[in-house]
């Protein structure tokens, strides 16, 4: 009927929810709460690096940290940054002074020095520490703000006498530690926390678990379970088994019928896989972001040159704001910026997609 629903909770299938039920990474988070517990007792905790796959339950595990950590302590003042959207020196500390003062800074136009002494005497005067979640890291590097902003958070102690503060990174990249210089790395010097791949039964028991709780009972019959479970296993990404449950029980809903088929999941997994790391950054992109991908998307046929998408967009923003959403565009991974050499004008910027331009246009309608 038109008004059922195979969902009897549709946020569990979305990629920021957080389980009341997390299993397998028991080990792994007794790892990391080993290294902040001295924060809690009041002592400088130990520096942590995260890292794993993607869809390993990397970020999970850190918001899980963080909401036992406010439930058991009232000193410490954890704050989780996605370095995907706020790879800015000023944006980080403006997510710290929000996360300490639970509202974001007043924009008059304030230097970073002065948001910065603000932050930090905050902790100072309300005698509090701070835990800090860089998520995706490596971010930070590619815009050459890593070193400062590290420096400036561990550092904090020397400036405001009293405060303590702890950095916990989520990265992909296990070769993270050679990118530190040694001005860094000896303020900095990590534990490192390794996530493993999921294995294919781990998989299913996860995905298991996803469907009884976030779909109505026979709605995911076993042999569907299998092939989804299979199907992530290959891809090596859990989130793609999530959504891929979530658009496959809305397939089967526009056709009326109350069970998922095999069909359904082949797919929903054809269309995500192609899309899903736009999606999961999407939200996080300013408007002036998306105006500049919708146009790179309709218009990525006709040519590449960044002039001519900027002439599209020419009275809505400066070329400078076009430029550094192009830059943040490139960081996501969503387009490739190359330079070109052309006869008698300079050299071009030319821009390509990195996702199929239909499912990014199709992102982009919902």
């Amino acid at each position: 009927m038109w008004d059922e629903s195979l969902f009897r909770n549709p946020e569990v299938f979305d990629l920021s929810y957080i389980p009341e039920v997390f299993k397998y990474r028991d080990n792994e988070l007794e790892a990391i709460s080993h290294n902040v517990k001295p924060l809690i007792k009041g002592d400088f905790p130990t520096n942590t690096i995260v890292l794993g796959p993607t869809g390993t339950g990397k970020t999970t595990s850190v918001k899980l940290l963080f909401r036992d950590i406010i439930e058991v302590s009232n000193s410490v003042v954890p704050v989780y940054i996605n370095c995907q959207f706020h790879y800015r020196e000023f944006s980080i500390m403006s997510q710290i002074f929000k996360g300490i003062f639970g509202y974001p800074p007043v924009e008059t136009g304030k230097p970073l020095t002065t948001l910065y002494e603000y932050t930090m005497g905050e902790l100072q005067k309300k005698d509090k520490t701070l835990l800090v979640a860089l998520d995706d890291v490596d971010f930070l590097f590619h815009v050459n703000v890593a070193e400062n902003i590290l420096y400036k958070i561990l550092r904090a102690h020397e400036t405001f006498p009293g405060v303590k503060t702890g950095i916990i990174g989520i990265v992909t990249d296990n070769a993270f530690s050679f990118k530190v210089s040694e001005k860094i790395r000896t303020v900095f010097m990590p534990n490192e926390v390794h996530f493993k791949s999921y294995s294919q039964s781990t998989i299913k028991d996860i995905l298991r678990y996803r469907s009884d709780i976030g779909l109505f009972p026979g709605v995911m019959e076993e042999e569907v379970l299998d092939k989804i479970s299979e199907i992530t296993f290959e891809k090596g990404d859990l989130r793609l088994g999530i959504r891929g449950i979530k658009d496959a029980a809305m397939l089967a809903e526009r056709q009326g019928r109350r069970k998922i088929i095999v069909e359904d999941v082949e797919k929903a997994i054809e269309r995500i896989s192609s899309s899903l790391h736009v999606e999961n950054v999407f939200d996080g992109l300013s408007k002036t972001d998306k105006k500049v991908l919708k146009v790179i998307a309709e218009n990525s046929t006709k040519f590449a040159k960044a002039n001519d998408f900027f002439n599209l967009l020419g009275e809505e923003m400066s070329y400078e704001l076009f430029r550094k959403s192009m830059v943040k565009l490139e960081n996501l991974k969503i387009v490739d910026i190359q330079r070109a050499q052309s006869r008698g004008r300079g050299k071009q910027n030319l821009i390509h997609l990195r996702v199929p331009k239909e499912a990014l246009l199709e992102i982009i309608k919902e």
